[in-house]
């Protein structure tokens, strides 16, 4: 299993714009038969921090739902709208995870 998690910061008054972005991306995603993220926000720490993690099978999978969302130009055009909500001052960051292999 693979875990792709999307790490955002929303400006300060901008929260709900960001939870409105992520509905609009979750829905690029449907159209384009894609998983949906799940949004998580840390209970402490920075404010109007946002983790959205998405499931896939394997990197092969992970990787072809890559590619098909960054070339579709209207996914990129909601994912584009991003920065109109994100934080100046933290960059975004992905980090995948993939699932511990079991060693002999």
């Amino acid at each position: 299993m693979v875990r792709h998690r999307m790490h955002v910061v929303a400006d300060l008054g901008k929260y709900r714009d960001a939870m409105a972005w992520i509905a609009e991306m979750n829905a690029a995603s449907r159209n384009l038969g894609l998983p949906e993220a799940t949004a998580w926000s840390p209970i402490s720490g920075d404010f109007n921090y946002i983790i959205l993690e998405t499931e896939y099978a394997d990197l092969a999978t992970f990787d072809a739902s890559q590619t098909k969302f960054q070339s579709d130009p209207q996914a990129m055009a909601v994912f584009r709208r991003g920065r109109d909500w994100g934080s100046h001052s933290h960059w975004p960051k992905d980090e995948v995870l993939t699932s511990a292999a079991t060693i002999a």
